[in-house]
């Protein structure tokens, strides 16, 4: 316990305190494939990913009969980040769609009074239209340009309600490394 605690001394961060937190949750996370079909995902779901592999999850956006969420680092760093972190803490991969819960959930996790300190807007994982979402969602500022692609580019690719979807991050070499700080990082900044 020691070690630990002095790890997150001399390195410090959110980072840091969510991967230790992860040691004792079973967070983490995996990557599948290589070159363009990389694939990241949290660890808890790779079995059922590996059964298809990266670049069936990529092109049919399906394994099974559960649904893929793919999100791309590319277009949204910051919100890849961000969902890469819940990973990281204990936050599934694999969730279930629930839009009633939608309105609810978002009040809880991203309350008007979320601080806001680039102008950014608030994101969460778990997303607030699945069950899982809600108080215990990982929350964090990302650019708001983000947020707004993250709609048109999730809702495309949303389930019915009642079904699970396994959340797939591509490009995850272009996550964001830092918390957003104003400036929106971004290689592909084009529509959606």
């Amino acid at each position: 316990m020691v070690i630990i605690v002095a790890a997150v001394a001399v390195a410090g961060g959110e980072k840091v305190m969510d991967t230790v937190a992860g040691l004792f949750t079973g967070g983490g996370t995996a990557v599948l494939g290589e070159g363009d079909s990389r694939v990241m995902i949290a660890s808890e779901a790779e079995s059922d990913a590996k059964q298809c592999g990266a670049p069936q999850l990529v092109a049919d956006k399906r394994c099974g009969d559960l649904h893929i969420l793919l999100v791309d680092a590319n277009k949204i760093p910051f919100i890849a980040r961000n969902t890469t972190l819940a990973w990281e803490s204990g936050r599934p991969g694999v969730l279930t769609m629930n839009r009633a819960k939608q309105d609810g959930n978002r009040r809880a996790a991203c309350p008007r009074s979320f601080p806001k300190k680039y102008g950014g807007q608030c994101d969460e994982y778990p997303m607030a239209s699945t069950e899982e979402g809600g108080a215990g969602a990982r929350t964090e500022e990302v650019p708001g340009r983000e947020n707004s692609c993250q709609g048109g580019m999730y809702g495309a690719q949303y389930p019915k309600d009642g079904e699970q979807f396994l959340v797939a991050i591509i490009h995850p070499d272009q996550i964001a490394t830092g918390v957003f700080s104003g400036v929106d990082i971004a290689k592909d900044q084009g529509l959606c």
